[in-house]
């Protein structure tokens, strides 16, 4: 068993030789993979970095762990492993990347067709990632008219016919389990269908019209007219698709967009001219990730997605060739990167770069609601509301002595100020320093106001008072008073109790609670609106008795 290397103290015991490095933490949990030409030139970078990702990842290291490699593509193949099997914090990697589904393509004697979610073994051939599984369905709902392949789990022997089922009789499968078809000419449908996967329509098209040609030549009309069925769809799915330029070109192109710590990466296939699928992904990024270091690391964790002989970046990315090299043995096919040069190939990525953009805003969008839903959702449970408290209204007194005393009312919708909505009072009625009659006050006199156009829709769900019991009280009341349909709750400083209506003892939430920060920040929000109201009123009132 290999013993680590302690980081930075031994680092000149690593070998000047190409190899993959994983750097570990404290506790021994992996927080990076990478390969270098040389180990120990490349890990003794990370002593005194410069860019923001590496000093953060510096300050974490303990441990270095190596192991060496006969040659860089090597060192290539296993660093996407070791990345795939630790899933560092450090490396570029897809966001929930087992969420994202895989074509499969079953290595049985009557291969399978199926979608996975996750790769296992070598028991087939697997083809994506694909952005999410409508992508797949589509795909998969398309190749099968063109490649009436099997996707049941039935088990096919020979000394056994089983009556077809109606995907045999509408087209979609070839019923191998009723012996419809030869097991030699079934794998002759299995093949193209995995060049077709893999972008090499073209040669898909060659071999169908040899397969084609050879049956008229033997007579075999019916087979023939099968392979004649399955050009015209396959060229009937090509034309179907948006046409960018009557020019006879084929690439792909990528675009990129990274904003904090995730990115987006789109890949547009460009197919004799007419863009025939846009693919969107999400990526973990750490720090200062440059866009061609995202497109590199992404191509090499998911080389199926560099399987076409040319790809066009808006970048130049480092190590091409080793990249290169490391597609075309991968995907069996020559594979070129290079940057994007000619006018249409630069439109081409420059619309991957504004669809990156807008998946990625829309993700984060997304994100941010679902995170304001579930916090909002917590709100509930915690206080035992009956709905969620999409809008709250907090509330709170400022006065010295009764002097210039005035009232605040602060909005959180969806969790977030909405400070449009905020209102003020100056209270009218009550003399003397009596906060839970001022409180009832700014309370009446915004609730005797909710038929008015101004609140008629703007009801609150929670009502939070800053105060104790005592303010959860005057709140009620006025509430009774008023026959107001609200929920009501109050923050009472020092110990943070919440005291609810309805409820006998107030509630404890512990202080990490993000129900309680999101309390907290309402109380806070609505006492420094009511201080600022106050100090302006006051400092008003002292220069109106000097100018008298």
């Amino acid at each position: 068993m290999q013993s680590s290397i302690k980081f930075p103290d031994e680092i000149k015991h690593l070998p000047l030789l190409p190899g993959v490095y994983t750097m570990k933490d404290e506790k021994g949990k992996v927080l990076y993979v990478g390969k270098a030409k040389s180990l120990r030139k490349r890990v003794s970078s990370y002593v005194h970095p410069s860019d923001i990702k590496t000093v953060s990842l510096s300050n974490k290291i303990r441990f270095v762990d190596f192991i060496v490699a006969g040659s860089e593509e090597e060192a290539l193949l296993l660093e996407n492993n070791l990345i795939k099997k630790y899933k560092p914090p450090y490396n570029i990697r897809l966001v929930d990347d087992e969420n994202y589904p895989y074509i499969k393509i079953t290595n049985e004697d009557y291969p399978r067709l199926l979608k996975a979610y996750r790769i296992r073994g070598q028991n087939g051939e697997y083809f994506g990632p694909f952005p999410h599984g409508k992508a797949i369905d589509l795909t998969i709902k398309a190749i099968r008219k063109i490649f009436p392949i099997r996707t049941c789990n039935i088990k096919i022997t020979e000394d056994k016919t089983i009556e077809p089922c109606l995907l045999y009789h509408i087209g979609l499968c070839s019923a191998p389990c009723a012996h419809k078809i030869s097991r030699s000419d079934y794998l002759k449908i299995v093949e193209p269908l995995k060049d077709f996967l893999n972008g090499n329509s073209d040669k898909v098209l060659r071999k169908l019209s040899i397969e084609m040609e050879k049956a008229k030549r033997n007579l075999e009309f019916e087979r023939a007219a099968i392979y004649r069925d399955q050009i015209r769809s396959i060229l009937s799915l090509m034309e179907k698709q948006s046409v960018v330029v009557e020019r006879n070109v084929s690439f792909d192109a990528f675009g990129v967009y990274r904003k904090g710590k995730i990115a987006s990466i789109v890949k547009m296939s460009v197919r004799h001219g007419k863009l025939v699928s846009s693919y969107p992904f999400l990526l973990n990024v750490p720090g200062s990730s440059p866009k061609e270091e995202i497109i590199k690391e992404f191509l090499i964790q998911n080389p199926f997605h560099g399987n076409f002989g040319k790809i066009y970046t808006g970048v130049n990315l480092p190590d091409s060739r080793q990249l290169e090299d490391f597609l075309s043995s991968h995907n069996k096919t020559k594979v070129r990167i290079m940057k994007a040069r000619g006018e249409l190939q630069k439109s081409i990525v420059k619309m991957a770069e504004n669809n990156a953009k807008a998946q990625l805003e829309s993700y984060i969008e997304r994100r941010k609601l679902l995170k304001e839903k579930k916090l909002l959702e917590s709100v509930k449970e915690a206080l035992g509301l009956s709905k969620l408290p999409l809008r709250i209204e907090g509330y709170d007194i400022s006065n010295v002595s009764g002097q210039d005393a005035v009232g605040s009312m602060v909005v959180f919708t969806n969790g977030k100020p909405d400070k449009n909505q905020y209102r003020k009072f100056k209270i009218k009625y009550v003399e003397g320093p009596n906060d839970f009659a001022m409180l009832k006050e700014v309370l009446f006199r915004r609730f005797e106001r909710g038929t008015e156009e101004e609140f008629s829709d703007k009801m609150p769900d929670l009502l939070l008072i800053d105060g104790g019991k005592g303010q959860l009280d005057s709140a009620i009341a006025i509430k009774k008073l008023l026959n107001v349909d609200v929920e009501i709750a109050s923050l009472a400083k020092k110990e943070e109790l919440v005291f609810v209506e309805g409820r006998g003892k107030p509630i404890r939430l512990s202080r990490r609670s993000e129900v309680l920060k999101l309390l907290q920040r309402v109380r806070d929000e609505s006492h420094r609106f009511a201080k600022k109201y106050f100090t302006t009123l006051h400092r008003s009132g002292i220069l109106d008795k000097k100018k008298r």
